[in-house]
């Protein structure tokens, strides 16, 4: 038989040799478990990267957040040593008041009392020390309201400068420095603030303004200007990510500080970046800590940027490290593509070295499928021999035992049949018959005795058929003789079954007429239950009603009381007026009179309304017995109208059941008429009977049976 096309590339893979499916299946499971490892391991190893890279940007962030925090700090201890000195200070002199004493300014050409020149050798000692403590310091500056410093000098400033701390320098009048933001914003607020970064003195500052409050008055401002162009000892660059710049901004982020350019200085983020980008910065800001995310340029690059808190004065400042996405992302994609590489290499030496050693062992398969071959076309002479003690070592013996063992089991299997052929079931196996073939031998003995059996039995039987034959005859005559019996009997039956089936019809009608009737009745009761429980609302409605008017009879109660209570003031009045008042006092009387006799009508009125009342509610109570008590009636006559209802369907049940009882008869009457002629035809049937059991003991004799 030729064998089928393959119709598609499973089918050719399937029809393939042994060693190339197994080589193949081996290849394409480890290239599965090897894209899985590599997935796995990548997003591992990527994660794991990207986890470092951004804790290193976010350690960037924090570290040059504390590098600008400590610049803050230092402005802020600096403003708070002369805040708590200066104020003291005015507590003391509200104490003690001016003793008269005054020294020399060493600012300006005055004479200041001597607890102001001391205060002033201060401010100038803790603003040349922070100046030249911090090279982050541009200047230190203290600035007082007009007459609020001492007597002798109405506007009176000092200003240190980083580049010249030995010169105390003045800033002119208020009407000069009043106005300032960085002056004017805190004074009037009360509270600290900054300016926005702004060009001065051949560099780039942001001043930080801290007020002089004393007794909720400002009497002046300090002054802390913050060099920006010094924060260029951040961290700023790294040469593995050429994209990375940082920033320092403000609460409203506004650029203190930008590393790429200084252009960008006093320019707030949001005229840099699309407002759906901000929005994304604005959420991490709210939350007021250390924060990172990614965002989009104008010019489509993808920026990953990393916030760090600062405190500043009371206010949140935020340090910033940024990269663009492709260098946070490219060491993990180098990452991931070597470890592509190297397993493509893995799995190609793989599968070659397993091909090479899947066809070397499965090489003395072959021997065993030609065995097989010659099996399949019938030829149980062929042996093979095994090259190897192993597995398929095993088959190639273990299929020449099978040849060896289905030619000496075929071969007695045919002795077998062949005697059987001849006639003789008398045989036992000569080879032992092992696994199927023993159910083969089983069954093939199982014919040999069965056949032979009935043989016997049918030779038996013929004996049994010749000698019954007669006593069938007779008996078929007696069948005939009782069968007129039957068809007399049976036309008696069906005219008695017609008498039934009318009473039972006219049975049916009566109960249908019935039924009809009950339904009527129920109908007539269920609409006089309807009658009464309008008759119930109508009893509410007059309860309600009842109710109402008892409340307007309170209400009348409500008013001869006070009618009465005014009729009593009035005949006081008119006692107290005497003469004049007594026709008024009568009035008075008879309208007391009125109240009386409205508040005993009224008491009667309510006394009939709940008398009426307590009737209408028996009155309820009988209307909802007389309801429950139709509402049993419908009932009753429902559960009537089912019995009835059932008497009416049973009655037609039952005359279809006389109509096929005497359909069953006339069939019985025909079976009489044919049992008649078929017993006459058994009578001639049994004489040819015997004739043909003798015919068959003949052929029987014929086989050679087992011996019993």
């Amino acid at each position: 038989m030729n064998k089928s096309q393959p119709n598609s590339a499973h089918e050719k893979f399937l029809n393939r040799k042994l060693s190339y499916k197994i080589s193949t299946a081996t290849g394409v499971l480890l290239a599965v478990f090897l894209v899985v490892l590599v997935a796995i391991s990548s997003i591992l190893s990527a994660n794991f990267l990207s986890k470092s890279i951004r804790g290193e940007f976010e350690g960037v962030a924090a570290q040059n957040g504390v590098m600008v925090q400590n610049v803050l700090t230092t402005a802020t201890n600096c403003a708070e040593i002369l805040q708590d000195y200066i104020v003291d200070k005015y507590a003391e002199y509200e104490k003690n008041g001016y003793d008269g004493r005054t020294e020399q300014s060493s600012v300006y050409n005055v004479k200041l009392q001597e607890m102001n020149k001391e205060i002033e050798d201060f401010l100038i000692s803790i603003a040349r020390t922070t100046a030249t403590s911090n090279d982050k310091i541009a200047g230190v500056g203290v600035f007082f309201e007009p007459d609020a410093f001492d007597p002798a000098i109405k506007d009176y400033t000092i200003y240190v400068n980083e580049s010249d701390p030995n010169t105390v320098q003045s800033y002119g009048s208020y009407d000069t420095y009043g106005s300032a933001d960085y002056y004017k914003n805190a004074a009037m607020s009360q509270m600290n603030s900054f300016t926005d970064p702004y060009y001065d003195q051949g560099i780039n500052m942001v001043s930080a303004s801290f007020p002089i409050v004393y007794k909720n008055t400002t009497y002046g401002v300090i002054l802390v200007d913050i060099n920006v162009d010094a924060f260029d000892d951040l961290t700023s660059s790294d040469p593995d990510y050429p994209s990375m710049y940082v920033d320092v901004l403000t609460s409203d982020s506004t650029m203190v500080y930008d590393s790429e350019s200084s252009d960008y200085v006093g320019v707030r983020l949001t005229d840099l970046i699309s407002a759906s980008e901000y929005a994304k910065i604005q959420k991490g800001i709210d939350t007021g800590k250390s924060f990172s995310v990614s965002t989009k340029k104008d010019d489509g690059t993808h920026v990953v940027r990393f916030y760090s808190p600062i405190n500043a004065c009371g206010q949140t400042w935020w340090a910033a490290s940024a990269l663009s996405q492709f260098d946070l992302s490219r060491n993990t994609l180098i990452l991931v593509a070597l470890m592509v590489v190297i397993a493509l290499a893995t799995l190609g030496c793989i599968v070659y070295i397993s091909r090479r050693l899947t066809v070397k062992y499965l090489k003395p398969i072959d021997g065993v499928v030609s065995v097989a071959n010659e099996l399949a076309v019938g030829n149980f002479s062929v042996t093979t021999q095994a090259v190897y003690n192993d597995e398929i070592g095993e088959l190639t013996h273990t299929f020449s035992e099978m040849s060896a063992r289905l030619k000496e089991i075929i071969a007695d299997i045919t002795r077998g049949l062949n005697e059987m052929a001849s006639g003789n079931f008398n045989l036992t196996p000569e080879v032992e018959h092992v696994g199927d073939f023993k159910a083969i031998e089983d069954a093939l003995v199982t014919v040999v005795t069965d056949l032979s059996n009935t043989l016997s039995e049918i030779n038996e039987v013929a004996d049994m058929v010749s000698a019954n034959a007669s006593q069938l005859s007779d008996g078929a005559q007696s069948i005939t003789e009782g069968a007129t019996d039957q068809a007399s009997s049976v036309q008696e039956l069906q005219s008695t079954i017609e008498t039934v089936s009318e009473q039972v019809n006219k049975n049916a009608e009566n109960a249908n007429t019935a039924n009809d009737m009950a339904k009527v009745v129920g109908n007539d009761i269920m609409a006089s239950n309807e009658d009464m429980q309008q008759v119930v609302q109508a009893m509410d409605t007059i309860n309600e009603a009842a109710k109402q008017i008892s409340g307007i009879i309170n209400t009348i109660n409500d008013i001869a009381s006070q009618t009465n209570l005014l009729a009593l003031n009035a005949s006081i009045e008119a006692a107290r007026a005497g003469d004049e008042g007594r026709g008024f006092a009568v009035v008075a009387t008879q309208v007391g009179n009125l109240a009386s006799q409205s508040a005993a009508a009224a008491k009667s009125s309510n006394d009939l309304i709940i008398q009426a009342l307590n009737a209408v509610e028996a009155g309820k109570r009988m209307v909802d017995e007389t309801a429950a008590k139709l509402i049993e009636s419908v009932d009753k006559t429902n559960v009537l109208v089912d019995n009835i209802g059932s008497i009416s369907k049973a009655s037609a049940e039952q005359a279809d059941a006389l109509n096929q009882i005497s359909q069953a008869a006339d069939q019985i009457a025909a079976v009489v008429e044919e049992n008649t002629a078929m017993a006459e035809e058994s009578s001639a049937s049994s004489e040819e009977l015997a004739a043909q059991a003798e015919k068959l003991k003949t052929l029987v004799s014929a086989f050679k049976l087992l011996e019993k």
